[in-house]
């Protein structure tokens, strides 16, 4: 009898320890492959570098906005998902005269490093320091955060001026997310990589357009909704029922965000700009 007991009891302990020692293999998968931009559809893009923690540098995918007509849309990608897969967003903010960062993260499109939260948000900051340097933040900057990006996006958010949020397939936390799948392990404990997003969003001062496709397979879409109660003001949001995560854009959310975006838009040149300074700070600048 005792033995009954012992052996189921010492393989989930086993099957626990594996999860917790393999877990950033097991969750993020890295995908090294390249992102050829002729391939994504974005042959006008260029691919520009940025210096990361861990002394690695990190490769993203730009075309600036022409003049200083339309805010930079900084977009953060998810996990298990190739920066191409970003490929028609990019081309539609594009297309639609907003400037576009596709922000290459560690362990995705061909960059060097290890995957998960702490070397994700540090790179997420980098990318957002890149268009500080160039004089694009507060009013002149949207962030676009997909799955684990809406973490990464949110975070940002709440530490930086913005001018508009977009959160695309946001859950509320890994744990909530695995739960179903892994229902047997203790996932608040095991998991080093926890992506709560709730915190960051009672800071977020910026609008806030939640997109989420009702079909979405990978995350429910029930975990997106508890979030609504969570930001000082009521997002915005487009949920269609029983669309696919890949028809998510062309199903109506197209529509709904360039309008929602338009709106972020600033009126002409010649403003002064509040804007954040890398590494912390504010400072005004003049356009012409």
């Amino acid at each position: 009898m005792l033995k009954l007991i012992l052996i189921p009891l010492l393989l989930w302990v086993a099957y626990a320890l594996w999860f917790r020692r393999t877990q950033e293999r097991i969750l993020f998968p890295a995908d090294r492959r390249p992102l050829v931009l002729a391939d994504a559809g974005l042959p006008d893009f260029q691919t520009v570098w940025v210096p990361a923690g861990e002394g690695l540098s990190l490769e993203g995918w730009y075309r600036p906005a022409e003049g200083f007509t339309k805010p930079t849309v900084l977009v953060l990608n998810g996990r298990n998902r190739h920066p191409g897969a970003l490929g028609p967003l990019a081309r539609l903010l594009a297309d639609a005269g907003f400037g576009v960062l596709l922000a290459g993260l560690r362990g995705q499109g061909g960059n060097p490093g290890g995957p998960g939260q702490a070397g994700w948000i540090d790179d997420s900051r980098a990318w957002a320091d890149f268009l500080v340097q160039r004089g694009i933040s507060g009013g002149r900057l949207i962030l676009y955060g997909r799955d684990t990006g809406a973490f990464l996006a949110a975070g940002l958010a709440a530490e930086r001026s913005v001018a508009r949020l977009v959160l695309e397939a946001p859950f509320t936390s890994l744990a909530d997310l695995l739960e179903r799948r892994l229902p047997l392990l203790p996932l608040r404990s095991l998991l080093r990589h926890r992506f709560e997003i709730t915190p960051a969003l009672g800071q977020v001062q910026a609008p806030v357009l939640i997109l989420h496709a009702g079909g979405d397979r990978d995350v429910p879409l029930a975990l997106g909704s508890r979030l609504d109660g969570h930001f000082l003001a009521p997002p915005q949001s487009f949920r269609p029922p029983g669309v696919a995560a890949a028809d998510l854009l062309a199903r109506g959310g197209d529509e709904v965000l360039l309008a929602f975006l338009e709106a972020a838009a600033p009126t002409g040149r010649g403003s002064t700009l509040d804007q954040e300074k890398p590494g912390g700070g504010r400072a005004l600048v003049v356009r012409d």
